[in-house]
Order: C-alpha cells, then sequence, then structure tokens
C-alpha cells in the first residue's frame, strides 16, 4: 500500500460524491484489510482512513488488538462483512461498529442475546442477496419483509443498513442494476422498521471495482480492499 495511491481512492470517493450531487464526506470508505497487517492498518490510519473492514473473526480479533497498540488514543471502526456462524457471536458483540452480513433470524437471536449480557446495542446490517451465485451469502429479498419483524422485538440490536456482495460484472457500469435495486428495497422497507429499532438509512454496496457507480446509486459506504492494498495476502 502506497500513501499516494490511498489519496488517489480518496479522491475518486470524493470525486464520485460531487458527480452524484450527494454531500462531500456523505460517503464511509471501509478500507478491507482482511489478510493484512497490522502495520498495513496502520499506514491506512495516517493517511485518514478510519474505518476497516474484516472476513474472518479470529485473525480481526488479534489484528484490532495490535491496532490498539499501535494507536491507543485513535477512534477506530471495524466492520464484519465476512459470513459469521452463530456459534461465533460472542466474539464479534461490542467489537465491530457493524456487524453487515446477518442473513437469518437464528444468527440475529444469537447476536441480541450477547449483546444483552455485555449490556451493549449492536449496529447490524442485513446482507441481501441479489443474484444467484450458490457460494454467495445473503437473504432473498422475499423474506426480509418477515425477518425486519422477528427483529422488532430484539431490543438491543439496531438495524442500521443493508450490505450486498452483487455479482462481479466485468464493467462496472453491470453492476448498476444490482445497486438500484438494494436501494429500492430499502425504501420499501423503511417502513417496517419501528422507531428505536434501527433506521435502515445505511447501503453499503460498492467494492474497488464498481464503488464510483454504488455512490451514484446511493451507497452511504464502500468496501474497498485490493484498490487500496493490492491482492490478497494468504
Amino acid at each position: 500500500m502506497s500513501e499516494e495511491n490511498l489519496k488517489i481512492i480518496l479522491e475518486r470517493v470524493r470525486h464520485a460524491e460531487r458527480r452524484a450531487n450527494r454531500e462531500s464526506g456523505s460517503v464511509t470508505l471501509i478500507a478491507v484489510s482482511k489478510t493484512k497487517s497490522a502495520d498495513l492498518v496502520s499506514a491506512a490510519l495516517k493517511v485518514g482512513v478510519s474505518d476497516f473492514g474484516e472476513n474472518y473473526v479470529q485473525e480481526a480479533t488479534k489484528k484490532m488488538e495490535r491496532v490498539k497498540n499501535l494507536h491507543p488514543a485513535q477512534t477506530i471502526k471495524w466492520h464484519l462483512i465476512g459470513a459469521l456462524q452463530t456459534n461465533k457471536s460472542k466474539y464479534v458483540v461490542g467489537k465491530f461498529e457493524t456487524i453487515q452480513s446477518v442473513d437469518r433470524f437464528e444468527l440475529a437471536k444469537s447476536l441480541n442475546a450477547r449483546a444483552q449480557e455485555a449490556g451493549v446495542r449492536q449496529n447490524i446490517f442485513l446482507q441481501i442477496k441479489v443474484g444467484d451465485e450458490p457460494t454467495k451469502g445473503g437473504a432473498s429479498p422475499k423474506e426480509v419483509p418477515e425477518l425486519i419483524e422477528k427483529l422488532i422485538p430484539l431490543s438491543n440490536l439496531r438495524l442500521e443498513g443493508l450490505m450486498v456482495l452483487p455479482p462481479i460484472e466485468a464493467e462496472p457500469e453491470a453492476s448498476r442494476k444490482y445497486f438500484i435495486q438494494l436501494r429500492q428495497l430499502r425504501d420499501q422497507w423503511a417502513g417496517l422498521v419501528e422507531p428505536g429499532v434501527g433506521a435502515l438509512k445505511q447501503l453499503s454496496m460498492g467494492t474497488s471495482h464498481d464503488f464510483e457507480v454504488a455512490i451514484e446509486e446511493g451507497a452511504t459506504m464502500v468496501r474497498i480492499g485490493t484498490a487500496i492494498f493490492g491482492g490478497r495476502e494468504v
């Protein structure tokens, strides 16, 4: 990762906001730091990024401690964007600003129980499946109204938004239809969320490949990994 490269990405985000007549700073850049070192996260912090996305619980929790030790006075927000097993709920509640991959009631119920034990209110997103790729998770749009209804009594969760991992298209423009669909679904479901349960205002969509298109269609969070840190490390 180079500081210059990250600055270019930040400017592209701001330029996309202006092009879409969005307020400057209305889009949060989540630097996807999965498989990346704490030192790379530290370098991104120094350039002005404060939100980071992680996929793997064990890796993330170790990295959080390391980064906290490096920057004890800095506010850092971590977002869980990878699939989460129900039995891992105890390791994530209260540690992540948002858990963006909630796609079933059993997981939400477990997160709520853990949040109640910890005395916190956990922000969650519903992950929505808009394509037919069998390897990608997410709740089917037809299941979501009932899922939201079940979430309402879970008082230690706050439903803040929706997240999507659409099929990867050859051209960024081809992703637009998925981003439009998620925005329309959010608008359709917003009235189902009772006051105090959540705002359902956030749309986490767009990656290194297509984040500018996502911003044009209403993304409030974009998840950028490769364009910042380079290819995957294992």
